[in-house]
């Protein structure tokens, strides 16, 4: 139930299967909230594309909820083409476009239901908060368009769905739902925000 479906599934088609792998248990973990923590990003505009190594998610207040640091390697798609990070920390898909170049960027995290990891997050954003990717060129500022689940591998399916959109952001993870993993990824799409 993406919102809006049209323009926004045209930039995801290449959006590989995110890869649900275990996790220690830790119980039950709190479901996601929109909490304020710490920035850790001061403004500085990008001068080129460059791969991203922070990620911040804001409310349409400023407030930021989410303030991470990316893996520093690329994840890229395993030998079943599965796009599985190798730890909690989200990663940039090294076969999506740069933050600031003219292809879409991706950015994969694991969700777990039994402990917690950054991307479980993306379950409480919401459409008009606003992604800041940091680079060592700049910080790019993105405004959330759509979120939602999508069952994993329908995006696979149409290539007409692989078009890349210039200054388009992807957040995916496995969808975790009441707890319970379910069969879809949860996706937030953004757009870069223009000065």
């Amino acid at each position: 139930m993406i919102r809006p479906a049209g323009a926004t599934l045209a930039a995801l088609a290449f959006v590989a299967l995110v890869g649900c792998g275990t996790s220690e248990s830790t119980g039950p973990v709190a479901p996601p909230d929109r909490s304020p923590v710490a920035s850790q990003l001061t403004a500085a505009p990008p001068s080129e594309p460059a791969p991203p190594t922070y990620l911040e998610l804001r409310g349409a207040d400023g407030a930021t909820y989410l303030s991470t640091s990316l893996h520093p390697d690329p994840v890229v798609r395993d030998a079943d083409a599965v796009l599985n990070p190798v730890d909690e920390r989200p990663a940039w898909w090294g076969e999506s476009g740069l933050p600031g170049s003219a292809e879409t960027v991706v950015i994969a995290g694991h969700n777990y239901s039994q402990s917690a990891a950054p991307f479980r997050a993306l379950r409480v954003v919401q459409a008009g908060d606003l992604a800041l990717l940091a680079t060592p060129a700049g910080t790019h500022t993105y405004r959330v368009e759509s979120v939602g689940p999508v069952a994993k591998g329908a995006l696979l399916s149409d290539n007409a769905l692989r078009a890349q959109v210039p200054g388009r952001l992807v957040l995916a993870n496995c969808d975790v739902r009441d707890g319970r993993p379910t069969d879809d990824n949860y996706l937030v799409v953004a757009q870069a925000v223009v000065d």
